[in-house]
């Protein structure tokens, strides 16, 4: 009886442990935010990561709720330019943080600068953090392949710099592969670990190319190309990953309507394989 008990707590313990799997809106279909947020009703999506760099887009994201209210903003996604510090729009940005404090979310920032601007670099990091604590919010840095923190472990010296307690970085999967990190992501989750809060996942090919425009290599619906995710997720499962994990789907707007599914729907089959792994 006490060995059943034992082990129907650790189930419950594991089920309830389950990582908040999002997307990003990139490519949801429809003209108009109420048909673009009811595309993926098939998918039972934990929230959604979307542009929020001006007042446009919480607009769209006030038009998403409206049309279905238990959508959830997981992350705000900004790109900055550290060498404009006059184009922070700060009045936008407040407004943000406060949404995002009554979603449980995260800004989500990818910097574009001249790599020897550390210093503005810097600055733009504590600007946001602070806009962001002021409402109890969590700056997440997006590293991006072609950008001044292109993997995540560029990003964790520029954490450490800025020596805000509410930044955060995160891992992507397109990106790392495109850094030629395939063979190192166990050593990039561990290095980053203390501060990860954020993970995307996607579909992608062993071989990408640094810098391309293309990004059909690196990001594709889950089941294509030839690098096994679950090879991931084994990773974030050794480390005890337990945050955010987001479909990454830019690019796809070429791929038929029925990837958002298909991606859900495998990403939850690789899950639940990954788990019951020992």
């Amino acid at each position: 009886m006490i060995r059943l008990l034992v082990l129907l707590t650790v189930s419950i313990l594991t089920a309830s442990a389950a990582n908040p799997f999002g997307v990003f809106d990139f490519d949801f279909r429809g003209a108009s935010p109420a048909e673009k947020i009811h595309s993926i009703d098939d998918c039972a999506f934990d929230g959604i990561a979307m542009w929020m760099n001006s007042p446009k887009d919480l607009e769209k994201f006030a038009a998403y709720q409206r049309a279905k209210p238990s959508t959830r903003l997981l992350a705000a996604l900004l790109h900055l330019h550290a060498d404009k510090p006059a184009d922070l729009n700060r009045e936008h940005l407040a407004k943000v943080a406060k949404k995002l404090a009554t979603e449980h979310g995260k800004f989500w920032l990818i910097i574009s600068s001249d790599i020897n601007n550390e210093t503005q670099i810097i600055t733009l990091i504590r600007s946001l953090a602070d806009i962001a604590a002021a409402e109890n919010v969590t700056l997440s840095l997006y590293p991006h392949d072609g950008h001044v923190m292109a993997t995540a472990e560029q990003a964790l010296g520029y954490l450490t710099k800025a020596a805000r307690p509410n930044v955060t970085l995160s891992v992507h999967l397109c990106h790392e592969l495109r850094a030629g990190n395939i063979d190192r992501l166990d050593a990039v989750v561990a290095a980053v670990l203390p501060h990860l809060d954020m993970v995307t996942l996607s579909g992608s090919d062993r071989k990408t190319t640094a810098g391309a425009k293309d990004w059909s290599d690196a990001i594709k619906p889950l089941g294509e190309g030839d690098y096994d995710p679950k090879a991931f997720l084994r990773i974030l499962k050794k480390y005890h990953y337990q945050g955010p994990i987001i479909l990454h789907t830019f690019g796809l707007s070429n791929k038929p309507t029925t990837h958002h599914k298909s991606s859900f729907d495998l990403y939850q089959k690789m899950a639940a394989e990954v788990t019951a792994e020992p």
